[in-house]
């Protein structure tokens, strides 16, 4: 019943049709949706979404579209398969980069802890409590870590939750909701939550790992300092990882100021 009300819908003929590349696809080879007509295509996040690996799905849709449709891409990044793209399918294309200023521009403080790998989930805690943070995300780049720390924060007694790719996108929306609601304290996710998460008043950012992509710190702390409130992101690494913190900060012109613990949970500027 729930596809029949999908292909009633889509007879009618609506002015936008909204999809994931997989799911319009499926409506282009089932014959409930013809793209002849179409005058404007846009690619909204189209850095992630060709880095994901849709870049095939995403041509087959443009290639249904009139030679002379017009293609609109938002993106982040501008990546090598975000050029690829342009160059094949738009024509007299022009660039409009938004800049952040005044205003509109994030303050996040950054910093960066170098701590060893046995002592990275006392030290996240210890931040924490002696910030005194009541909203936090916490972020992983495996689904595996994020599974691990979210046993240990119940362990520890923390009000926590996870997010990452396997979790269903019903269960995504209730987790979200409850964080904004404020039912538990700290967000524990993989990159999955670094993107199109609107959540006001998050008081701080942690990487616990650095993260695999330049970009993806970027999204991550952008999830702090919303809503035009300061906010502060921390970047907990091993020495051995700080070859690829520095790749970081050079790729984003990030001013990160490194921390030393003097003593246990008391932290300083690095000399």
């Amino acid at each position: 019943r729930s596809m029949q009300r999908q292909i009633t819908a889509l007879k009618k003929a609506p002015h936008i049709v909204v999809a994931t590349p997989g799911r319009l696809l499926d409506h282009m080879e089932r014959g409930n949706i013809w793209l002849g007509d179409i005058y404007t295509a846009v690619l909204d996040e189209a850095d992630e979404m060709l880095k994901m690996g849709f870049i095939k799905d995403v041509r087959r849709i443009l290639n249904a579209t009139p030679a002379d449709t017009q293609v609109v891409m938002f993106s982040a990044t501008i990546s090598r398969e975000v050029m690829d793209v342009a160059w094949e399918y738009q024509h007299d294309a022009v660039e409009i980069t938004v800049e952040s200023a005044g205003d509109n521009r994030p303050k996040i403080d950054q910093y960066e802890v170098p701590t060893a790998g046995q002592d990275r989930f006392a030290l996240l805690l210890s931040l924490i409590d002696r910030m005194h943070y009541h909203r936090v995300m916490v972020f992983a780049n495996r689904k595996t870590t994020v599974m691990g720390l979210g046993r240990r924060m119940e362990k520890a007694g923390r009000s926590a939750d996870c997010l990452h790719g396997d979790i269903p996108q019903g269960q995504r929306n209730r987790v979200m909701q409850s964080f904004r609601d404020g039912k538990f304290e700290i967000l524990v996710a993989t990159d999955v939550a670094a993107r199109g998460i609107d959540v006001d008043d998050v008081e701080a950012v942690f990487n616990y790992d650095v993260p695999d992509e330049n970009e993806y710190y970027l999204h991550r702390i952008g999830r702090t300092g919303r809503a035009k409130k300061e906010g502060i992101s921390f970047v907990l690494h091993s020495k051995d990882e700080q070859k690829r913190l520095d790749n970081i900060i050079h790729y984003t012109r990030s001013h990160i100021i490194a921390l030393e613990m003097d003593g246990w949970g008391v932290f300083a500027p690095k000399k």
